[in-house]
């Protein structure tokens, strides 16, 4: 009879120290999980990347938490997180052009009982990922980023190099001064179709609904009778208008708003201009 009482001893702490093992599954990462030092990244830049582990448990958790870009590992930082807290964790990233996925594991984990460490099973052991997409940096020959008024610039240096000597001086230099009138020029704009675009849409709303037309029941005795708004038939007729309005503010709203929209016709226009005259010169 003792023989079968220590037999169920041992199996009694052999299945409590599995289920200790086991009910952490709220320790590890915390939702939420990855974010980083800055809201807006781009190439070039260097920013941290973190995430946070949660312990559950009632002993101290050793791990190692692994960065990762996709297969890549970015770091690994060694962590030891208290009973019932909270531990941040995070490594730097010199942040490169293209498709990213970020995300970390913890590998390893381990707690501390009585002086000793033992594994430890927990469910929360990798991060969701985080999709970032970072754009190409163009820098300009003194390792500055181009803005988009540089590379208008650099496309007619192109187009009058090759022209070469045939364009006067008289023709080429004003257009590049004058790239930065354009983007005052566009900005301007930009405000006054805005306001125009507002008073459309203000004009459209105040202009009256269909209007009910008055009709008479088969007992002619009882007039059944609408009342009409003041103007309410001019605005009928002006309202199709007002609507064709309103979608051309828009489109010329979205061209002037983007400066990529904007310069890419800009540069049409340009490159037309120049070739026309190149042709107009080149037939004399």
């Amino acid at each position: 009879m003792r023989k079968y009482l220590i037999f169920f001893i041992f199996l009694y702490l052999i299945s409590s120290s599995y289920a200790f093992a086991v009910s952490t599954t709220s320790t590890g990462f915390i939702p939420g999980q990855i974010w980083y030092s800055k809201d807006t990244i781009a190439e070039g830049d260097t920013v941290s990347i973190y995430t946070a582990v949660w312990n559950d448990a009632s002993s101290s958790l050793s791990a190692k938490v692994e960065f990762y870009d996709q297969n890549v590992i970015l770091g690994t930082r060694d962590v030891i997180v208290e009973p019932q807290s909270l531990k941040v964790v995070s490594v730097s990233w010199k942040v490169t052009s293209g498709d990213h996925v970020i995300s970390a594991k913890i590998i390893s984990p381990s707690v501390t009982i009585s002086g000793k460490k033992q594994p430890v099973l927990i469910d929360n052991t990798s991060t969701e990922s985080s999709r970032k997409f970072v754009s190409v940096v163009i820098k300009t020959i003194d390792g500055n980023p181009a803005s988009s008024s540089d590379l208008i610039k650099n496309e007619i240096n192109k187009a009058t190099s090759s022209i070469g000597d045939i364009l006067p001086t008289e023709v080429t230099a004003p257009i590049t001064k004058n790239l930065d009138r354009i983007s005052t020029f566009r900005e301007n704009t930009l405000v006054n179709i805005s306001q125009k675009k507002d008073d459309t849409k203000k004009s459209i709303d105040s202009m009256s609904k269909p209007i009910s037309v008055a009709t008479s029941t088969p007992d002619k005795t009882k007039v059944k009778t609408s009342t009409l708004s003041s103007g309410a038939v001019d605005d009928a007729a002006k309202k199709p208008i007002a609507y064709i309005k309103l979608f051309f503010l828009s489109i010329l709203a979205f061209i002037f708003g983007s400066s990529l929209a904007f310069y890419s016709i800009v540069g049409i226009v340009l490159f037309i201009i120049l070739r026309w005259l190149y042709r107009k010169i080149s037939n004399k």
